[in-house]
C-alpha cells in the first residue's frame, strides 16, 4: 500500500511540503473557475483620462504610511502590548491599464503587457530610490517592494481592471527573507546559484517541465505548496528586477503571458502572481535569482496546514507539468 504524503524539502528555503502520492488524479476536479468581481462599476475606468494612448498604464497611489510598523518585542516581562506603534511608512499602489480593459493578463496585447510590466519596474525604482527612515546607527530601513497580481474573487481581487498591484514594505517578508538566506547558503555548499540549477536540472529532466524559452525556464517546483504552481526562472542570473532593461522586460513579458495560459487547462482558474526580487539596496548579487511564481487559487487551506504551516499539496508536480504543458502543446 502506496503512502499517503511524500514529505518533500524545498532546496531554498528548507521547508517541507506533504504532496498527496495516493489519490487517483482527476484534472476535473482541480478546474475551479474564477469567480469575477461583483458589479459593473469601474473606478479605474471612470478616472481614465480622456484621450488616453491605447497602451497607457497609470500609476494609482492608494495609500502613503501604509504600514504601521507595531513591535512587541519591545514590551516588557510583565506587561505584554502590541498597541505601541512606532510610525507608519511604506505604500500601496496600483498600476492600470486605460479604459475598458478587463482582459487577463494572459489575454493582454503585447504591448499592453508590456507597459505594465515596465511599469512596474520604473514604479519599483521610483520608490527604491526615495528616502527612507534611519535606524539608532544610521542605516536606512529596510524597503522590499512586492510586485502582485490578484486575478479573481478567490484570490483576493479587488478589480475586474488589469492590473498589477506593488507593496512597498519596511521589512523583507519572511518568505523572501528564507529565499535570500537559503541562495546564500546553496552558495556556500555549491559554489551555484540554486536558482541556475534548479532551472538547469528541471529543463534537462522535463518531469515538471511546463516549457523553456530562450528567455526562462517554466517548472513547477518538486515541493510545490500549491496544487499546479508553477515557478518562472530566468536564464540569465541576476538578482534585481529593477536592472532589467525594456528588451529584458519583453521577454520576460512574452515568457509570462505564456505560461498564464498554461493554467487554461484548468478553465479560468483564481490565481496570484508575484515577484521575488532583492530588496532595495541590497547588494546580493551573488547568491539571489529573481522570479516570478503563479500560485493557483484551487482549494480551501484545510485542517492540517493551519495547524502545522505544512504545506499538502493535492496534486503532485510531476501529474500538474503534465497537463500544463500538455495545454501549452495543444495536447488537451
Amino acid at each position: 500500500m502506496p503512502d499517503v504524503f511524500e514529505l518533500r524539502r524545498d532546496p531554498v528555503t528548507g521547508w517541507w511540503s506533504a504532496i498527496v502520492a495516493d489519490r487517483a488524479f482527476n484534472r476535473a476536479s482541480f478546474e475551479v473557475q474564477s469567480t469575477p468581481i461583483e458589479g459593473t462599476h469601474c473606478r479605474h475606468c471612470d478616472e481614465a483620462p480622456d484621450n488616453e494612448p491605447p497602451h497607457l498604464v497609470r500609476r494609482v497611489a492608494l495609500r502613503s504610511q501604509a504600514f504601521h510598523r507595531i513591535d512587541s518585542t519591545k514590551a516588557t516581562a510583565t506587561q505584554l502590548s502590541l498597541t505601541e506603534v512606532e510610525r507608519a511608512t511604506g505604500a500601496w499602489e496600483i498600476l492600470v491599464g486605460p479604459r475598458g480593459h478587463h482582459e487577463r493578463l494572459a489575454d493582454a496585447s503585447p504591448q499592453l503587457a508590456v507597459a505594465l510590466v515596465r511599469a512596474a519596474r520604473d514604479a519599483m525604482r521610483d520608490l527604491g530610490a526615495q528616502p527612507r527612515a534611519t535606524d539608532a546607527e544610521g542605516q536606512p530601513e529596510p524597503l522590499y517592494i512586492q510586485v502582485v497580481q490578484s486575478y479573481g474573487r478567490q484570490a483576493g481581487s479587488r478589480t475586474s481592471h488589469i492590473n498589477l498591484e506593488l507593496y512597498a514594505i519596511p521589512q523583507v517578508p519572511h518568505w523572501v527573507a528564507e529565499e535570500i538566506g537559503g541562495g546564500a547558503r546553496q552558495m556556500i555548499r555549491t559554489r551555484r546559484c540554486v536558482w541556475c540549477a534548479l532551472a538547469e536540472a528541471e529543463e534537462e529532466r522535463g518531469e515538471r517541465l511546463v516549457m523553456a524559452d530562450h528567455h526562462a525556464v517554466v517548472f513547477t517546483p518538486a515541493a510545490s505548496r500549491s496544487p499546479f504552481e508553477m515557478m518562472i526562472v530566468p536564464r540569465q542570473h541576476r538578482a534585481d528586477f529593477t536592472e532589467l532593461d525594456d528588451d529584458a522586460i519583453a521577454d520576460t513579458t512574452a515568457t509570462l503571458q505564456h505560461a498564464l495560459h498554461a493554467l487554461d487547462a484548468l478553465g479560468d482558474p483564481p490565481y496570484n502572481l508575484f515577484l521575488h526580487t532583492a530588496p532595495a539596496d541590497d547588494r546580493i548579487e551573488g547568491t539571489f535569482h529573481w522570479h516570478w511564481e503563479i500560485h493557483p487559487r484551487l482549494r480551501t487551506i484545510a485542517g492540517l496546514e493551519r495547524a502545522t504551516a505544512l504545506a499538502v499539496n493535492p496534486a503532485t508536480p510531476e501529474y500538474a507539468a503534465e497537463i500544463l504543458a500538455a495545454q501549452l502543446a495543444g495536447n488537451t
